[in-house]
């Protein structure tokens, strides 16, 4: 099992994974009318938003970052919704890398932390 396919390569097991499913309104709703009823136009639906985290070894950051860096994606996605996997065309937004060291009594380690939220188009 996996998370996330994108471009046909399976990506790490993330951490954290997280989807959300919103509408996209046109300009003109959430206008009241002059009886105070609010109206909405809704022109897209169920548009998904995935935040994934990721934490890996230094040697393990270049191929994610491959993986995340075209301007489109082809993701193949687990969809909690439903069970299954849904194929969305996604961009990667905010990728964010912080690395940590924890001091052990016999040796350090350290890791990265990988987070980004993929949207889709």
């Amino acid at each position: 099992m996996y998370f996330i396919k994108i471009n046909d390569a399976v990506l790490p097991t993330p951490y954290y994974y997280s989807v959300t499913s919103r509408d996209i309104e046109s300009s003109d709703s959430g206008r009241y009318d002059e009886t105070g009823v609010v109206h909405r136009n809704r022109v897209r639906h169920s548009v998904k938003t995935c935040d994934v985290k990721w934490r890996l070894p230094g040697n393990s950051l270049s191929p994610l970052n491959a993986a995340l860096g075209d301007a489109l994606l082809e993701v193949n996605m687990l969809d909690p919704a439903t069970g299954s996997y849904i194929d969305c065309e996604m961009y990667a937004e905010s990728i964010r890398s912080d690395f940590y060291q924890h001091q052990n009594r016999s040796e350090p380690s350290s890791w990265w932390e990988i987070s980004c939220r993929l949207v889709e188009y």
